[in-house]
């Protein structure tokens, strides 16, 4: 059974491990918020690795209505780095609805840790992201390890899951319904619900997948790898055609 409340909060802060998906994700869900009209900033702290920016296509997200707030320059990978001041404002803002996109190992979590005092207010939802096929997060076992490393770097607890699991275009329906078998034997060890599902549309239209109502569309925004732009905008403009679609 997916618990889909924790996403109504204002702030989600999305965690995980190393190629789980997050930054696919968090787009995906800051673009949903500005299409419903919200004020949103989406704050880029996933800092391990140069390459992995979102900046690339914060012009075509601004112009969705999703303000792009990251570190800048050399300072954003230095091994203490120099975090911009509008994170603070923009969490401490009761009209601005805000994803965290956060690094994928212990680093980040001690990253967003630096905030704890402002995300542990009840307008919060911090969200474990996984994928079930990449390394580290096989087993229900290795998953919790991970959940407890970051829990305890950045002094915060996991409140819920989202399945993230895919192999990109390899991806089948056996290997999708394996993922649910692993969640939800995580689900029940860890007494964490699962909140959601992030699914690519296209991929469900693809292999025969039903669509539920309570998945996330995820479309590919950044290439794989290195993030860098995947045609940018038209790729928003896709999303839009496809979510019309399926309203209709």
């Amino acid at each position: 059974m997916i618990e889909t409340h924790l996403l109504q909060r204002r702030v989600l802060v999305l965690i995980g491990g190393y190629g789980a998906g997050k930054t696919q994700l968090s787009i995906s869900l800051a673009v949903q918020w500005a299409r419903e009209g919200k004020r949103v900033a989406l704050v880029d702290l996933d800092l391990i690795n140069p390459y992995f920016r979102l900046r690339e296509i914060a012009e075509p997200l601004e112009r969705e209505g999703v303000e792009v707030i990251r570190p800048e320059g050399d300072l954003a990978f230095a091994e203490n780095p120099s975090l911009p001041a509008q994170i603070d404002g923009a969490l401490r803002d009761p009209r601005r609805h805000v994803v965290l996109d956060v690094g994928g190992n212990e680093t980040g979590a001690t990253i967003v840790g630096r905030y704890h005092s402002l995300l542990e207010a009840e307008d919060v939802a911090v969200l474990q992201v996984v994928n079930v096929f990449r390394p580290f997060s096989r087993t229900v076992e290795e998953i919790e390890s991970m959940r407890r490393d970051m829990e305890r770097k950045s002094h915060l607890k996991v409140q819920g899951w989202i399945n993230n699991s895919n192999l990109m275009d390899w991806t089948t329906c056996e290997d999708w319904q394996t993922s649910v078998g692993l969640m939800q034997s995580l689900v029940d060890q860890s007494k964490i619900p699962l909140v959601t599902c992030g699914v690519n549309p296209k991929w469900a239209e693809k292999v025969g997948l039903p669509w539920e109502v309570d998945w996330i569309p995820v479309e590919q925004y950044l290439s794989l790898g290195w993030k860098s732009p995947v045609k940018g905008l038209e790729n928003i403009e896709e999303g839009k055609r496809v979510e019309k679609s399926r309203q209709d």
